[in-house]
């Protein structure tokens, strides 16, 4: 049964989703106004939903990777073999009838804004790998389901959970957070080149080139530095009070973390060799996820308090 669970795990990418907690809770940390904001059984469900997204999205990609997998990304091939092909199937079932449960009682809960978000995410995480659409593959169109679908929709989702308008800051916020991310993401595409060539996928990598993706990777995780603007805002919007520097202080934590991982980005298109460089650098990925995500987490925190 371990063994088991510890496949479940492998192909949900439990590693990486610990740095995805943020996308869950920063929607609704920014737009709530006090604790109790933030505090309730749907709140609860919304974030119970995220993960159920997340993790159907991650178990389609590596049922429909699996003949990639076996070659590059062995452990992913070799728990999907384990839990059996079948089962995997069913488990996705499970989890998209989870998914539009959760979604469909959010709905009825007076929730319609976040519930055709979080469907739209749903359909997101099935098109970027399921045949016939298969969008990680499709060139041009390659990056929009992790750029919308990963990136920006959870936090809107969030927001409507909390408040019925949105804002100009919190837009500015989102476009600033989703290009930071994709300008990570971007990296590891360009890590990806050969194996995916091999394969048949075609990314910006490929449309591109190599060293061309890595100077979008760097502009956009620039992008990151649109973020600060409404974290300061809404520290700013008030009287300064003790737990408002505490959030500047995790504003500059972030800072500083983008800027090193930003550094990073730069670094890898200024090798001879860009993919052994890519490959090099996108090991950091997770790394450039959790420095830069959760600083923006605990600052949006502290800016309620």
């Amino acid at each position: 049964m371990e063994h088991k669970i510890g496949d479940f795990l492998t192909i949900s990418r439990a590693n990486i989703q610990v740095a995805t907690i943020p996308h869950a809770l920063l929607g609704i940390f920014l737009a709530a106004a006090t604790l109790e904001d933030i505090t309730t059984i749907d709140n609860l469900l919304y974030v119970i939903l995220y993960f159920v997204l997340i993790t159907f999205a991650c178990n389609v990609n590596c049922l429909y990777d699996i003949d990639v997998d076996k070659h590059y990304k062995v452990s992913l091939y070799r728990g999907v073999i384990s839990l059996g092909i079948k089962n995997v199937k069913m488990l996705t079932v499970l989890e998209e009838i989870m998914a539009i449960f959760l979604i469909f009682f959010l709905y009825i809960s007076g929730y319609m804004v976040t519930a055709i978000l979080s469907l739209l995410g749903l359909l997101a995480g099935l098109g970027y790998s399921a045949h016939p659409f298969r969008v990680k593959a499709k060139g041009f169109f390659s990056p929009f389901p992790t750029f919308i679908g990963l990136y920006m929709l959870p936090l809107f989702g969030g927001w409507f959970m909390v408040r019925d308008y949105l804002t100009f800051p919190f837009i500015l916020f989102v476009v600033g957070y989703a290009l930071m991310n994709e300008g990570f993401t971007l990296v590891n595409m360009c890590e990806d080149y050969s194996e995916d060539k091999k394969e048949g996928i075609r990314t910006w990598a490929h449309l591109f080139g190599i060293k061309n993706t890595l100077h979008i990777a760097f502009a956009f995780s620039l992008g990151g530095l649109l973020c600060i603007f409404p974290l300061a805002d809404t520290v700013f919007s008030g009287s300064v009070g003790e737990w408002d520097m505490v959030s500047l202080f995790f504003v500059a934590i972030f800072l500083i973390a983008l800027f090193t991982s930003v550094s990073d980005v730069w670094k890898s298109f200024r090798g001879h060799d860009l993919q052994y460089s890519s490959k090099k650098y996108a090991r950091k990925m997770p790394l450039w996820f959790m420095a830069t995500r959760y600083p923006l987490l605990l600052s949006a925190l502290f800016a309620i308090l």
